[in-house]
C-alpha cells in the first residue's frame, strides 16, 4: 500500500514538474511558443474535422418542415431555429442564390441586380472577399463544406483570440486560458445572433488586447510585426461587416486597455519615449491600412453604400442615452443569462420579446466589480501607483453602464458614436468584459501572494448572490414560466457564484474558469443544431421546375404565398420581384411604383412580399422589416414587367394568368402561372 501511495506522489510530482516546464514563460515574462500554440492547434484540428463532415449550426433546416417529408436526413442532433430566420431564410437563401449565378458582385436577381460585398457576408469573386476568409469555403468547396466553412472560421478566430489574450496575460494558466475561451464561444448572446458580423468583433478585440501586451513587451520587430499583420488584417475582416453596432464597444475596450497597459508597464521608462515611439510603428502602420482598405472598399461600392445609408430603416438609427430601463424595465433582458435555458422553448417572455433579443451575457465584469474596486483602492492607498490597467476598464465599464442608464448626455454619446448601438446590442460589449475583468483579477492574485484575497472574493460573491436572488424574485413575481423551463437555473446560479468566488483564490482559479465554462455551456448548449451542409431548394422538384421553365421562356418571376416562395425565387437564382432587399433597387421599384407615391414604405431593408389585390401595386409596410405589395396580373406593371407567377395559396382566377403546373412539395402545394395579355 505505501509503494502505491508513494508512485502515485512521485507520478504527481513528475507531472508538476512537467506541466512548469512546458509553462515556464520566456526570459521577456510572455508565454512560450508551446503555451500559445497548443490550444489554437487544437482548435484547428476540430474546425477541420467539422468542415470536413459538413456540420455546421445553421438553422437552414427549417426550411424542411415545410418542403421535406419525414425526417430530415441533414438533421444531426437538436433544432433548427426559426427566430434565426436572417441565418437560414436571409442568408443562407442570397448564398445558395450567389452558387446558383457565379458568385457575381452583383447578383442578378432583382431587376437591376443587388449588390452581395455589402452586407449578410456573402461569398462573391471580389477584391473585398481575400479579407473575408470565412467565406472562401463557399468558393472553393462547394455549399455544403462552404456553410461549415462558413460557420466555424470566425468561431476559431473567436476562441483563439480569447485563449491567446488570456495566456498572454497570464502565461503559466493555459488550462484556465482554454476555459475561458471556450465559455466566450457558449456565450447566449453570441449562440442566438451567430453570424459573422457578431462574431469577429468579439474575435478582433481579444486579438488586439493580446497584440497590445505583445507589442508593448517584445523586443523582437518580427514578433511585433506578425501581431500588427494580424490585427490589422482581421480589422479588416471585422469593419468589411458593416455592422457597426457591434464594432464600437470593442473599440472602447481596446483602447481603454491599451492606454492602461502602457501607464502600468511604462515602457518609455527602460527605453526612452522614441524608442517606444518606433516600437508601436507596425501597429500604426497596420492600423492606416486596415482603414485605408475599407475607406478603398466602401468608395468601390459607394452607391450600394449611399442606398443602405439612405433608407428609412436600418439608415442612420441613432438611440437616447439611458434608454434601458425603459425597454428592459427589470433588467432581466440583460442580466438575466442565468435563466436563458428557457429561450429554447419559450418565445416572448420577462427575458425579452423573443429568444434573440432575450440572449445576454454572463455580468462577470458586474459581479467582479466590488472586489476591483477593493484592489484598485488598496493599491492606491499604500502609497504606491495605481493600478492604471485597472483603472482604465473600470472606467469604461462605466462609461458603458452610463450610457444605458443614465439619460441626458446624448450630444456627448453622439459624439462618440456610442448612439449608434442600441441598448439591446450594446450587450455585446459584455462578451469581452468576461475574461478582460477576470484576467484583471486573476492578475492582481498571482502578483500578489497574500491571504487578504478572501476579502475581496467574499464581497464580490456576495453581491453576485444578491443580484441573483433580486432577478429570482423578480422573475418570480413577473414570469415563474421562466423558472419553469429554465430547469437548470438553480445549477447556473451556483457555478456562477461559485466561479465568482473562486477566482480570487490562486489555487482555484481553474476551477473557477471550469465552472465559468460550465455555466455557459449549460445555458447555451443546444441553441443552434448540428446540421449537415444545406438545404438547397433549387434541388427540390419545385425548385428544378421553376429552373426549367425560365430556361425553355426567361421572365421574371413574382411569388404570392409563404415565405418559402421568396427563397425558392432567390435560391434558383430566377429574375424575381419577391424576396430580401438589403437597399432597393432603383430599376425594380421604378416599374412597381413610377410616381414614387411610396418610397417611404419600400425604401427600407425588408422582406418583399406579394398578395392578390386590384389594379396597380399598392404598397404597405405590416412590419419595419416587411413590405407588402398587391398584384393584379392583368394591370399594367404585371403585363409589362412580370413573366411568371409562383403561388403556394391555391388557384388564383385571373383572366391573365394560365397555370402551367402544379407541384406537391412537401406540406404544401406550389402552382406556376403564366401570364398572358388582358381580354
Amino acid at each position: 500500500m505505501e509503494s502505491l501511495v508513494r508512485r502515485m506522489v512521485d507520478g504527481r510530482d513528475r507531472l508538476l514538474r512537467w506541466y512548469f516546464r512546458f509553462t515556464t514563460p520566456s526570459a521577456s515574462g510572455l508565454p512560450n511558443w508551446r503555451v500559445v500554440t497548443w490550444f489554437p492547434v487544437v482548435a484547428v484540428v476540430g474546425v477541420a474535422a467539422l468542415v470536413l463532415l459538413h456540420w455546421s449550426g445553421t438553422s437552414s433546416g427549417m426550411h424542411w418542415y415545410l418542403l421535406g417529408t419525414g425526417d430530415d436526413p441533414r438533421l444531426v442532433v437538436g433544432s433548427p431555429r426559426a427566430i434565426r430566420s436572417d441565418e437560414w431564410l436571409v442568408q443562407q437563401s442570397w448564398v445558395v442564390s450567389q452558387h446558383n449565378t457565379g458568385f457575381g458582385a452583383t447578383n442578378p436577381t432583382f431587376p437591376g441586380g443587388s449588390d452581395m460585398t455589402l452586407l449578410n457576408e456573402l461569398p462573391s469573386w471580389h477584391w473585398s472577399s481575400v479579407f473575408r476568409p470565412h467565406l472562401w469555403g463557399y468558393l472553393f468547396f462547394g455549399l455544403d463544406a462552404g456553410i461549415a466553412w462558413h460557420w466555424w472560421v470566425p468561431a476559431l478566430a473567436l476562441v483563439s483570440g480569447c485563449y491567446l489574450f488570456v495566456v498572454t496575460m497570464l502565461p503559466r494558466r493555459p488550462l484556465t486560458a482554454a476555459f475561458f475561451a471556450v465559455a466566450i464561444f457558449f456565450t447566449p448572446f453570441l449562440q442566438w445572433w451567430y453570424t459573422p458580423s457578431s462574431v469577429w468583433p468579439v474575435a478582433w478585440t481579444c486579438l488586439a488586447l493580446a497584440g497590445i501586451i505583445w507589442t508593448l513587451i517584445d523586443k523582437r520587430l518580427w514578433v511585433r510585426v506578425t501581431w500588427a499583420v494580424l490585427i490589422g488584417y482581421f480589422a479588416t475582416t471585422m469593419a468589411m461587416g458593416l455592422y457597426v453596432p457591434f464594432i464600437i464597444p470593442g473599440l472602447y475596450v481596446v483602447l481603454a486597455f491599451g492606454v492602461g497597459y502602457a501607464l502600468r508597464v511604462r515602457p518609455w521608462k527602460e527605453t526612452g519615449v522614441r524608442s517606444f515611439v518606433r516600437r508601436l510603428w507596425p501597429l500604426a502602420a497596420s492600423a492606416i491600412a486596415a482603414v485605408t482598405v475599407t475607406i478603398l472598399f466602401v468608395l468601390s461600392r459607394w452607391p450600394a453604400a449611399q442606398a443602405i445609408q439612405s433608407t428609412v430603416y436600418p439608415g442612420h438609427r441613432a438611440f437616447l442615452t439611458g434608454q434601458l430601463l425603459s425597454r428592459d424595465t427589470f433588467l432581466t433582458g440583460i442580466g438575466g443569462a442565468p435563466w436563458e435555458q428557457a429561450l429554447r422553448s419559450q418565445g416572448s417572455s420577462i427575458l425579452g420579446p423573443n429568444s434573440s433579443e432575450g440572449s445576454s451575457v454572463i455580468l462577470l465584469c458586474l459581479f467582479l466589480l466590488p472586489g476591483l474596486i477593493w484592489i484598485a483602492t488598496r493599491s492606491w492607498g499604500r502609497g504606491k501607483r495605481p493600478d492604471w490597467l485597472v483603472l482604465c476598464n473600470l472606467a469604461t465599464l462605466l462609461l458603458f453602464l452610463a450610457y444605458l442608464l443614465i439619460p441626458g448626455w446624448n450630444s456627448v454619446a453622439h459624439l462618440l458614436q456610442l448612439d449608434r448601438v442600441s441598448p439591446e446590442r450594446f450587450r455585446i460589449a459584455f462578451v469581452v468584459l468576461v475574461p478582460l475583468f477576470a484576467v484583471l483579477v486573476i492578475d492582481h492574485v498571482d502578483r500578489h501572494v497574500t491571504s487578504r484575497h478572501w476579502t475581496p472574493a467574499l464581497l464580490s460573491a456576495s453581491f453576485t448572490v444578491a443580484i441573483m436572488a433580486a432577478f429570482y424574485w423578480v422573475i418570480k413575481q413577473n414570469d415563474p414560466s421562466v423558472l419553469q423551463a429554465a430547469s437548470m437555473w438553480a445549477v447556473t446560479v451556483s457555478l456562477i457564484v461559485a466561479a465568482t468566488l473562486l477566482l480570487f483564490l490562486r489555487r482555484t482559479v481553474p476551477i473557477a474558469a471550469a465552472l465559468l465554462m460550465l455555466a455557459s455551456v449549460t445555458i447555451s448548449i443546444g441553441v443552434n443544431p448540428v446540421y449537415r451542409g444545406i438545404f438547397d431548394l433549387s434541388t427540390t422538384q419545385i425548385g428544378r421546375d421553376i429552373v426549367a421553365t425560365d430556361t425553355l421562356d426567361d421572365g421574371m418571376w413574382l411569388g404570392i404565398g409563404s415565405y418559402e416562395n421568396q427563397a425558392l425565387l432567390t435560391e434558383t437564382g430566377v429574375g424575381s420581384y419577391a424576396g430580401v432587399q438589403n437597399y432597393p433597387s432603383t430599376e425594380m421599384w421604378s416599374a412597381i411604383d413610377p410616381e414614387a407615391r411610396y418610397e417611404g414604405l419600400w425604401n427600407r431593408l425588408a422582406h418583399i412580399r406579394w398578395t392578390i389585390g386590384e389594379g396597380e401595386p399598392v404598397v404597405t409596410s405590416p412590419r419595419v422589416d416587411v413590405v407588402s405589395v398587391t398584384f393584379d396580373a392583368c394591370s399594367t406593371f404585371a403585363q409589362e414587367n412580370i413573366g411568371y407567377v409562383l403561388s403556394d395559396e391555391g388557384r388564383i382566377d385571373s383572366p391573365c394568368l394560365t397555370e402551367l403546373e402544379r407541384v406537391a412539395q412537401g406540406l404544401l402545394t406550389f402552382r406556376i402561372y403564366k401570364v398572358v395579355p388582358a381580354p
